[in-house]
């Protein structure tokens, strides 16, 4: 013999859908949040990239201008303004004292 109680089931059931109903909308809530995250890091990378390349271009333009004061030709004509001497044959300074960790 069975005994039908429809107030229970549909009571559990109920209780078991509000929930999977609201963490559906909890759900699609933080989908949304973390979406919006990801589009914002994707637009500061992108700005970022762009002042990379802007510091990089710079640094180009200024080694750039480096290297062109320091030509041959104008490293001679400083040396001549200033009564310097190229020498021919040049002495190093040397030192005789061993490594101080290779002689342990």
């Amino acid at each position: 013999m069975t005994i039908v109680q429809p107030n229970n089931t549909t009571a559990f059931l109920n209780r078991v859908l509000i929930v999977l109903v609201v963490a559906l909308v909890i759900g699609a809530g933080w989908v949304v949040v973390l979406y919006n995250r990801l589009v914002n890091l994707n637009h500061n990378l992108t700005d970022t990239n762009g002042q990379i390349r802007a510091v990089q271009t710079a640094n180009a333009e200024l080694k750039d201008r480096a290297f062109q004061l320091f030509t041959s030709q104008n490293l001679d004509q400083v040396a001549a303004a200033r009564g310097l001497v190229k020498d021919r044959e040049p002495r190093y300074v040397a030192q005789e004292t061993p490594w101080s960790l290779a002689s342990r």
